[in-house]
């Protein structure tokens, strides 16, 4: 069609977008450094009205006019209708072959195309469907041979056929019903559809093993070679879009003696996928089966592809079976955002921008909503990183890329490059030959610059910035003041040299030719001061040369912090480094936020609290540097997605639903006001009686001890993991280490950068912030070698060690000679693991200590309790004898001597609901104690026994004990009086009440369905109380709620120590007040901190009908109550 006015005949069609240029160039975008320029005098062929866009200046086919999808209204799916009317000046000399092309951009699709005549008009015209999985924007172009050839676009009409109206429009989302999943179990003896997921592993049905009940297959997985290499199986038809489903997998470790495992699912295929850990922990081979599972959400299906898988993090060649698969909705429904909160984005509207980290699968449903009202930026998690820049290399492919890039222009969004040049998750064959020798420093320049420069002029300015160089720093280095000495050893700098960094940043300055996108350094662990000295003397240097030689041009503009911190980190550190950033750079960014805080999926109320105070403290820091910072980017929409999703690091849980943190981001300043500082939890363990041989391998002595999982990381990556145990005789401690890995190296010339553990400890446990006579640091590398900080500590020291693949074990004793060890004595405690990789260490895994400063500071290790297990001969209990005269529920009561048959077990805690390993449980001997070790939970609980385990403790006649923070509960399992049925113990935190010194706790025991609420014997209870609200000591007494008086009567009990421990015969509401005599103390109600009622109890026979009543005269009442007690 060809046009001979601006003027048309009115058609059926619908205009979508029609530009004429008479108001300038409008939303055109140049494109290949093409200059476009309005002119009003130009008439030609259906242009004539004179006014154009003329694009000169063109030095490429490329170079050309563009107009994004969004700007003209253009919509996915859609199919519009293209007319162009442009023209080339008489004196130009047109090359032979010299044609103009209406193409799409990003697949470089020609539409239509003609020749180039000078001196006359042109048009293109093309119906097309827009696809922005391919495309985001239309160019007025040439091709190779045009171009030079300047030339003026004077109309742009773009059209949709016009409907007949009154069709019902689709469905947003018309696929079918999710099928049923059956639980596979491998007894017809097929795949049951599991596939290699890297198509090396060996998958085989076989007999050799089997959890299915009445059942002899199951699914046997070897030959893998890397640690994502796993049996996988693809669960889109079983799902209902929005829905959460629970995954359960049932495996057992074949090889090697003990290894990390993780059940995970993948959402897309692709350089678009995302992957979700949905749990993860360390097996032996001797657990046998071993049950992982997780749930997750799929708010998207990504492309229509879903998989369930069983890997590693850190272990590459474990061999193992899998049995018992299912695959189940867990009937919660659909989520929705909450549009009553305040969107981010508005709050730091005047400060910096807000981001978060994408895939597909953000683009689409509920996550699509939420990330777009809060946020305004997005980076790519994983697809922009180096590899995915290929298709097979050397072929550039950035298909995957560029929808990401379109998706998030479409959604409003601004996009940041992440990352150009890294060491991780690159082309190795950029800078390493086949034989794995670094390649000549010139062809991997040449191949640095070739790889920066195409992908950079790829996206030109549809990017705000460029991550460049991705973390280049080692970690703590010793002598930060010499940056180049500092460096990771990378494959880039060894076949480059130390300039590596400067090339990079040089090679994209090029490329981007005068474009406003900021060029950033970006890196991990920011707030570790040696660390971010050598950053600042990198960036300083470059900087400086740079300057000198460009006008007082910067050549690194930005400096990243990438910020993913945890409960230990120090605001002051990190105002530290920003003001070191700040004086080099011309802007800084917070990059990829996140603050870790629980384990295995489960955030008590306590540490989301103490993670919201650490957000505050951040975004008020934030704030006061606002006029430095850029933009702040948390990575990740929810703890579910999170890549570190066991520790909830992010503001919105599974369900899209805003956790604490989010009200401390919006308003730093009054959740500091309102809050506390929340006192670091220190980590607590058992040590049990025991004398074992060093020799690596593990006797049957280290069996009963507990275990205490070495799994929290000082730094972003998360690498080596393990479990360690302790014993303890009357001279020396003895502590074994299981660790799983994914390589073994030591080719560092440091001790602490090569795969190693370190055991600290503090003998007499005085957490002192430097070291003194008594306290060590214990390193052992996988080949038995030593070093000891200070030296003196290492007479007396023994080791040994075990290797089992990539997997090894240490054994060690450490002389306690500064103490006289015995039964109750604390000891401070920690355990580290290190794990290098290409000569450097990548991460650091602990049991208490997260902040990385073990090696000077001991308050930040753990206690570990010297407990006389079942292993003792007599070690004592360390104390003085109390008067034997003294009747028992006086202050000097004779202290129960702890049983010697005691099990400690650190129960699964999953949606308030903790549960035991039958294993742990047969572990208890005759008149023996299980140890439920809560001790990090102060909230509402159920713990569960099944109905063996409830056998098995009875006909033991063992005491099942449950430690929480703030209460213990001692339970004689003869008291479990409804045959050897199920039970919950229910222990439900109530609201805090004015007066108490205590939790308020409702207890209840529910067995078979039915509940004990009266006991033939004595339970104990113990609470923690604070101590700075006691008066006298002697008054601090237990009382529990009566509903049918409507009082508090007392109990009673022994205090001492800032804890009461008192016997009853009977469950109801229990907490502790300080009194004169017999009084009770007039208060409120109990009431369930959530505010709904309490459930009803043997005691509390009807919910509360006069609380009004009750709070009305509770302050009065207990004014008179305190001034009674302080007269």
């Amino acid at each position: 069609m060809i046009t001979t006015d601006k003027t048309t005949a009115p058609v059926t069609d619908t205009e979508v977008y029609h530009e004429s240029f008479a108001d300038g160039p409008g939303v055109a975008v140049q494109s290949g450094g093409a200059s476009l320029t309005q002119v009003t005098d130009k008439t030609f062929a259906g242009n004539d009205d004179g006014t154009a866009l003329y694009v000169s200046d063109r030095q490429n086919d490329y170079s050309a006019a563009d107009f994004n999808f969004t700007d003209i209204g253009l919509e996915n799916g859609k199919t519009y209708t293209v007319t162009v009317t442009g023209y080339v000046d008489s004196d130009v000399t047109v090359p032979t072959d010299a044609q103009v092309v209406l193409s799409t951009v990003d697949s470089y699709t020609w539409l239509s195309n003609v020749n180039f005549v000078a001196g006359e008009a042109f048009t293109l015209t093309k119906e097309f469907t827009v696809d922005t999985s391919a495309d985001s924007k239309l160019r007025v172009q040439s091709n190779g041979e045009g171009a030079t050839v300047p030339f003026y676009v004077g109309d742009i009409l773009i059209t949709e056929e016009a409907t007949s109206g009154g069709e019902e429009p689709a469905p947003e989302d018309d696929r079918p019903d999710a099928l049923p999943f059956e639980t596979v179990t491998f007894e017809d003896q097929d795949l049951a559809g599991f596939e290699a997921r890297g198509e090396v592993e060996t998958l085989t049905v076989t007999d050799e093993a089997n959890n299915t009940a009445d059942g002899s297959y199951a699914l046997k997985v070897e030959d893998r070679e890397q640690a994502w290499n796993g049996p996988s199986l693809r669960v889109e038809q079983f799902i209902d879009k929005g829905l959460e489903y629970k995954i359960t997998a049932w495996v057992k470790l074949i090889s090697p003696d003990s290894s990390q495992l993780q059940l995970s699912t993948q959402v897309g295929s692709g350089d678009g996928a995302s992957y979700n850990n949905l749990e993860g922990k360390t097996v032996t081979a001797a657990d046998g089966w071993v049950q992982f599972e997780g749930t997750y959400r799929y708010s998207s299906v990504g492309d229509e592809y879903v998989t369930i898988y069983v890997e590693s993090s850190n272990n590459a060649t474990a061999s193992y079976y899998i049995d018992d698969i299912s695959f189940e909705p867990t009937g919660t429904g659909t989520v929705e955002v909450q549009k009553d909160l305040t969107p981010i984005k508005d709050v730091y509207q005047n400060d910096f921008l807000i981001g978060n980290a994408v895939s597909a699968k953000e683009f689409e449903g509920t996550r699509l909503e939420l990330l777009t009202m809060h946020h305004n930026v997005v980076t790519a998690e994983n697809a922009m990183k180096p590899g995915y820049a290929y298709g097979t290399y050397p072929e550039f492919d950035f298909t995957a890329e560029d929808a990401l890039v379109t998706d998030a222009h479409s959604a409003g969004l601004d996009m940041v490059g992440h990352v150009l040049v890294w060491h991780q998750q690159s082309e190795e064959s950029l800078h390493t030959d086949a034989n794995g020798d670094p390649l000549p420093r010139e062809e991997a320049l040449a191949n640095l610059r070739n790889h920066v420069k195409t992908t950079v002029e790829h996206f030109g300015d549809r990017v705000i910035s460029w991550d460049v160089v991705n973390e280049a720093m080692n970690d703590n280095p010793p002598n930060p003041s010499d940056w180049k000495a500092s460096l990771r050893n990378s494959g880039w700098l060894k076949a480059i040299g130390t300039d590596y960094v400067k090339e990079s940043f040089l090679a994209a300055k090029e490329a981007l030719n005068g474009k406003d996108v900021k060029l950033y350094y970006n890196d991990y662990n920011d707030d570790n001061q040696n660390k971010a000295e050598a950053i600042y003397q990198m960036i300083k240097e470059i900087n400086e040369e740079y300057k000198a030689e460009n006008n007082g041009e910067l050549l690194i503009d930005g400096m990243g912090m990438q910020a993913h911190y945890n409960l230990n980190t120090n605001p002051e550190n990190v105002e530290k480094s920003l003001e070191k950033f700040t004086s080099v750079t011309s802007e800084v960014s917070v990059t990829e936020l996140d603050v870790t805080a629980g384990s295995d999926n489960v955030l008590t109320e306590a540490q989301e609290v103490e993670q919201a105070y650490l957000y505050a403290q951040l975004f008020k820091l934030y704030k006061e540097y606002a006029g430095d910072i850029a933009r702040v980017t948390f990575w990740g929409l929810n703890d579910a997605t999170s890549w570190r999703a066991a520790q909830s690091p992010l503001l919105f849980d599974a369900d899209l639903q805003a956790k604490e943190a989010y009200y401390a981001v919006i308003d730093p300043e009054k959740y500091i006001a309102e809050n506390e500082p929340v006192e670091k939890v220190i980590k607590q363990g058992n040590a049990l009686y025991g004398t074992p041989s060093i020799d690596g391998s593990v006797d049957d002595i280290w069996s009963d001890a507990p275990e205490l999982p070495v799994n929290q990381y000082q730094m972003a990556w998360q690498g080596a993991s393990g479990v360690t145990k302790a014993l303890w005789d009357n001279e020396n401690l003895y502590v074994l280490v299981n660790v799983s890995d994914a390589q073994l190296d030591k080719s560092n010339a440091n001790a602490w950068e090569q795969d190693s553990i370190e055991v600290f400890v503090d003998q007499n446990n005085e957490k002192t912030s430097s070291y003194q006579d008594d306290d060590g640091q214990y390193r052992v590398n996988f080949d038995n070698e030593t070093s000891f900080n200070p030296p003196s500590i290492a007479d007396g020291f023994v080791s040994a060690t075990k290797v089992d693949g990539t997997n090894y074990t240490v054994e060690v004793k450490i002389p306690l000679d500064s103490i006289t060890p015995a039964n109750d004595t604390e000891i401070g405690f920690d355990v580290q693991i290190n794990d290098a990789k290409d000569g450097a260490r990548q991460s650091a895994a602990t049991w208490n200590d997260t902040a990385g400063t073990g090696y000077q500071d001991t308050s930040v290790f753990g206690v570990l309790n010297l407990v006389a297990g079942d292993n003792s001969t007599d070690p004592g209990d360390g104390g003085e004898t109390p008067d034997p005269g003294e009747e028992p529920g006086d202050s000097g009561e004779t202290p129960e001597k702890p049983s010697k048959d005691v099990v400690v077990v650190k129960p699964v805690v999953k949606d308030k609901t903790a549960t035991v390993d039958i294993k742990e449980v047969k572990k208890v001997k005759k008149d023996g104690q299980l140890i439920v070790d809560l001790s990090e939970n102060d909230s509402s609980i159920v713990v569960s026994f099944t109905e063996e385990q409830i056998k098995e403790l009875k006909e033991k006649n063992a005491t099942i004990t449950i430690t929480k923070k703030d209460v213990k509960v001692e339970i004689p399992a003869s008291l479990l009086t409804n045959g050897n049925k199920a039970v919950d113990i229910k222990i439900t935190k109530m609201k805090d009440i004015d007066g108490a010194l205590s939790a308020v706790y409702d207890f209840k025991i529910v067995q078979g369905g039915e509940e004990i609420s009266e006991f033939s014997g004595k339970v104990t209870l113990t609470f923690s109380v604070d101590t700075s609200k006691v008066d006298n000591p002697d008054n601090v007494k237990v009382f529990y709620w009566n509903p049918d008086s409507k009082a508090w009567e007392l109990v009673g009990g022994t205090y001492k120590d800032g804890s009461i421990t008192v016997e009853v015969d009977h469950f109801s509401t229990y907490t502790v007040f300080e009194t004169s005599g017999e009084d009770s103390p007039d208060t409120e109600d109990p009431q369930v901190e959530d505010g709904q009622e309490l459930p009803d109890t043997a005691t509390s026979t009807f919910n509360w009908l006069v609380v009004g009543f009750t709070l009305l005269i509770a302050g009065a009442a207990f004014f008179l109550l305190s001034n009674r007690r302080r007269a």
